[in-house]
Protein backbone atom coordinates (compact mmCIF):
# COMPACT_ATOMS: atom_id res chain seq x y z
CA UNK A 1 0.00 0.00 0.00
CA UNK A 2 2.85 2.44 0.68
CA UNK A 3 4.87 1.56 -2.23
CA UNK A 4 1.76 2.29 -4.52
CA UNK A 5 1.16 5.85 -2.70
CA UNK A 6 4.84 6.83 -3.34
CA UNK A 7 5.06 5.79 -6.82
CA UNK A 8 1.67 7.71 -7.23
CA UNK A 9 2.77 10.62 -4.85
CA UNK A 10 0.13 9.88 -2.47
CA UNK A 11 0.48 11.15 1.05
CA UNK A 12 0.12 8.94 3.54
CA UNK A 13 -0.02 8.67 7.09
CA UNK A 14 1.72 5.78 8.93
CA UNK A 15 0.43 4.65 12.53
CA UNK A 16 1.17 2.03 15.06
CA UNK A 17 2.94 1.87 18.20
CA UNK A 18 7.23 1.81 18.68
CA UNK A 19 8.62 -0.81 17.66
CA UNK A 20 5.79 -1.55 15.32
CA UNK A 21 7.53 -1.51 11.75
CA UNK A 22 7.07 1.64 10.80
CA UNK A 23 11.03 2.90 10.01
CA UNK A 24 11.21 -0.75 7.83
CA UNK A 25 8.08 -0.03 6.30
CA UNK A 26 9.28 3.24 5.10
CA UNK A 27 12.96 1.65 4.15
CA UNK A 28 11.52 -1.06 1.93
CA UNK A 29 8.82 0.77 0.60
CA UNK A 30 10.91 3.47 -0.55
CA UNK A 31 13.11 0.72 -2.15
CA UNK A 32 10.80 -1.17 -3.56
CA UNK A 33 8.89 2.14 -5.23
CA UNK A 34 12.44 2.87 -6.76
CA UNK A 35 11.63 6.96 -6.48
CA UNK A 36 14.87 8.62 -6.80
CA UNK A 37 13.32 11.97 -5.13
CA UNK A 38 12.92 10.62 -1.51
CA UNK A 39 13.57 13.39 0.90
CA UNK A 40 13.40 11.78 4.58
CA UNK A 41 13.32 13.80 8.10
CA UNK A 42 12.95 12.82 11.89
CA UNK A 43 10.92 14.87 13.98
CA UNK A 44 13.22 17.03 15.84
CA UNK A 45 10.33 18.57 18.50
CA UNK A 46 10.86 21.95 16.91
CA UNK A 47 9.69 23.63 14.07
CA UNK A 48 13.18 25.48 12.97
CA UNK A 49 15.09 22.39 13.27
CA UNK A 50 12.99 20.83 11.47
CA UNK A 51 13.37 23.20 8.34
CA UNK A 52 17.32 22.95 9.13
CA UNK A 53 16.77 19.21 8.30
CA UNK A 54 14.91 19.46 5.70
CA UNK A 55 17.11 21.96 3.87
CA UNK A 56 20.44 20.37 4.78
CA UNK A 57 18.39 16.72 3.08
CA UNK A 58 18.01 19.17 -0.11
CA UNK A 59 21.80 19.91 -0.84
CA UNK A 60 22.21 22.95 1.29
CA UNK A 61 25.05 21.31 3.51
CA UNK A 62 26.46 22.92 7.04
CA UNK A 63 29.53 23.10 5.69
CA UNK A 64 28.62 25.24 2.70
CA UNK A 65 25.99 27.46 4.81
CA UNK A 66 27.68 27.45 8.22
CA UNK A 67 24.75 30.06 8.67
CA UNK A 68 22.13 27.81 8.37
CA UNK A 69 20.97 27.13 12.04
CA UNK A 70 21.24 30.27 12.46
CA UNK A 71 18.59 32.01 9.27
CA UNK A 72 15.34 32.48 10.07
CA UNK A 73 12.49 30.35 10.01
CA UNK A 74 11.02 32.24 7.14
CA UNK A 75 13.83 32.33 4.99
CA UNK A 76 14.45 28.52 5.18
CA UNK A 77 10.67 27.99 4.42
CA UNK A 78 10.59 29.71 1.31
CA UNK A 79 14.02 28.02 0.45
CA UNK A 80 12.59 24.42 0.78
CA UNK A 81 9.31 25.38 -0.70
CA UNK A 82 11.23 26.68 -3.64
CA UNK A 83 13.55 23.48 -4.03
CA UNK A 84 10.27 21.37 -3.85
CA UNK A 85 8.48 23.30 -6.50
CA UNK A 86 12.04 23.03 -8.49
CA UNK A 87 11.86 19.37 -8.04
CA UNK A 88 9.04 17.60 -6.77
CA UNK A 89 9.36 15.14 -4.01
CA UNK A 90 8.31 12.29 -1.55
CA UNK A 91 9.12 14.32 2.05
CA UNK A 92 8.74 11.69 4.74
CA UNK A 93 8.92 12.85 8.27
CA UNK A 94 9.17 10.04 10.99
CA UNK A 95 8.07 10.38 14.35
CA UNK A 96 5.81 13.16 14.37
CA UNK A 97 4.06 14.67 17.34
CA UNK A 98 2.50 17.68 18.77
CA UNK A 99 3.10 19.65 16.39
CA UNK A 100 2.13 23.59 16.69
CA UNK A 101 -0.37 25.08 14.03
CA UNK A 102 2.77 26.86 12.31
CA UNK A 103 4.36 23.65 11.55
CA UNK A 104 0.45 22.24 10.27
CA UNK A 105 0.98 25.39 8.03
CA UNK A 106 4.01 24.32 6.69
CA UNK A 107 3.68 21.00 5.95
CA UNK A 108 0.11 21.54 4.42
CA UNK A 109 2.39 23.86 1.70
CA UNK A 110 3.93 20.64 1.07
CA UNK A 111 1.48 18.72 1.09
CA UNK A 112 -1.05 21.03 -1.98
CA UNK A 113 2.67 21.40 -3.94
CA UNK A 114 2.04 20.18 -6.88
CA UNK A 115 3.71 16.52 -7.74
CA UNK A 116 4.82 16.32 -3.97
CA UNK A 117 3.26 14.18 -1.09
CA UNK A 118 4.05 14.03 2.51
CA UNK A 119 3.97 10.51 4.57
CA UNK A 120 4.26 11.09 7.99
CA UNK A 121 4.82 8.21 10.98
CA UNK A 122 3.43 8.38 14.02
CA UNK A 123 2.19 6.53 17.32
CA UNK A 124 -1.39 7.56 16.32
CA UNK A 125 -3.50 10.17 14.63
CA UNK A 126 -4.14 11.56 18.09
CA UNK A 127 -0.53 12.12 18.97
CA UNK A 128 0.03 14.18 15.88
CA UNK A 129 -1.85 17.60 17.33
CA UNK A 130 -2.47 20.32 14.76
CA UNK A 131 -1.38 17.51 12.21
CA UNK A 132 -4.08 15.00 12.35
CA UNK A 133 -5.99 18.00 10.76
CA UNK A 134 -3.77 17.88 7.89
CA UNK A 135 -4.52 13.99 7.09
CA UNK A 136 -7.59 13.91 8.14
CA UNK A 137 -9.12 11.26 5.85
CA UNK A 138 -9.00 7.49 6.48
CA UNK A 139 -8.47 6.41 3.28
CA UNK A 140 -4.92 8.32 3.82
CA UNK A 141 -3.83 6.16 7.17
CA UNK A 142 -1.81 2.87 7.13
CA UNK A 143 -2.61 1.55 10.36
CA UNK A 144 0.21 -1.02 11.63
CA UNK A 145 -1.74 -4.00 13.26
CA UNK A 146 -0.10 -5.91 16.21
CA UNK A 147 1.36 -9.52 14.75
CA UNK A 148 -0.79 -12.76 15.09
CA UNK A 149 0.54 -15.77 17.49
CA UNK A 150 1.79 -17.54 15.09
CA UNK A 151 4.02 -15.06 13.58
CA UNK A 152 5.03 -13.65 16.79
CA UNK A 153 6.31 -16.87 17.76
CA UNK A 154 7.91 -17.15 14.42
CA UNK A 155 9.78 -13.98 14.83
CA UNK A 156 10.87 -15.13 18.31
CA UNK A 157 12.51 -17.99 17.09
CA UNK A 158 14.30 -16.27 14.18
CA UNK A 159 15.17 -13.45 17.21
CA UNK A 160 16.52 -16.59 19.35
CA UNK A 161 18.64 -18.14 16.68
CA UNK A 162 20.22 -14.91 15.70
CA UNK A 163 21.18 -14.06 18.95
CA UNK A 164 22.23 -17.55 19.95
CA UNK A 165 19.66 -18.33 22.51
CA UNK A 166 19.27 -21.65 21.90
CA UNK A 167 21.40 -23.05 25.04
CA UNK A 168 19.41 -21.34 26.97
CA UNK A 169 15.49 -22.27 28.56
CA UNK A 170 13.03 -20.55 26.18
CA UNK A 171 9.73 -21.91 26.82
CA UNK A 172 10.07 -20.02 29.89
CA UNK A 173 11.07 -17.33 28.42
CA UNK A 174 9.11 -17.40 25.05
CA UNK A 175 6.09 -17.51 26.68
CA UNK A 176 6.80 -14.32 28.93
CA UNK A 177 8.31 -12.12 25.71
CA UNK A 178 5.07 -13.16 23.83
CA UNK A 179 2.55 -12.29 26.28
CA UNK A 180 4.32 -8.88 27.47
CA UNK A 181 4.73 -7.94 23.51
CA UNK A 182 1.38 -8.24 22.58
CA UNK A 183 2.32 -8.68 18.94
CA UNK A 184 5.30 -5.75 18.66
CA UNK A 185 7.89 -6.96 16.32
CA UNK A 186 10.52 -4.64 17.97
CA UNK A 187 9.86 -5.41 21.47
CA UNK A 188 10.27 -8.86 20.35
CA UNK A 189 13.30 -8.74 18.52
CA UNK A 190 14.82 -6.61 21.39
CA UNK A 191 13.97 -8.90 24.35
CA UNK A 192 15.77 -11.89 22.15
CA UNK A 193 18.80 -9.19 22.10
CA UNK A 194 18.87 -8.36 25.72
CA UNK A 195 18.38 -11.46 26.47
CA UNK A 196 21.77 -12.27 25.07
CA UNK A 197 23.76 -10.08 27.09
CA UNK A 198 25.34 -11.54 30.08
CA UNK A 199 24.08 -9.16 32.75
CA UNK A 200 20.91 -10.22 32.46
CA UNK A 201 21.31 -13.93 32.75
CA UNK A 202 24.16 -14.01 35.81
CA UNK A 203 23.33 -17.92 36.87
CA UNK A 204 22.13 -18.80 33.34
CA UNK A 205 18.54 -17.98 33.65
CA UNK A 206 17.19 -15.14 32.17
CA UNK A 207 15.99 -12.25 34.35
CA UNK A 208 13.00 -10.96 32.13
CA UNK A 209 11.68 -8.22 34.74
CA UNK A 210 14.98 -6.26 34.27
CA UNK A 211 15.10 -7.21 30.65
CA UNK A 212 11.40 -6.53 30.48
CA UNK A 213 11.92 -2.73 31.95
CA UNK A 214 15.34 -1.97 30.39
CA UNK A 215 12.97 -2.99 26.56
CA UNK A 216 10.36 -0.27 27.71
CA UNK A 217 12.63 2.61 28.62
CA UNK A 218 14.65 1.88 24.90
CA UNK A 219 11.00 2.29 23.48
CA UNK A 220 9.98 5.94 25.23
CA UNK A 221 9.41 8.53 22.86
Amino acid sequence: MLRQALCARQSRLVTGAAGAGKSRLLREAIAAAAQPHVLVARWPGVLHDLLVSLAVGLGCEPSRRPDLRKAPSASLKALILKALADQPRCVLIEDARDAEPRTYRFLQRIYHLAECCLVLTATSRDSLGSLKKLLWDPREEIALPPLRRPDARRLFDLAARRFALEALDLEDFRGKVLASARGNPGQIVTMCKLASRSEYRPEGHIHFLPLRIDMLTAFLP
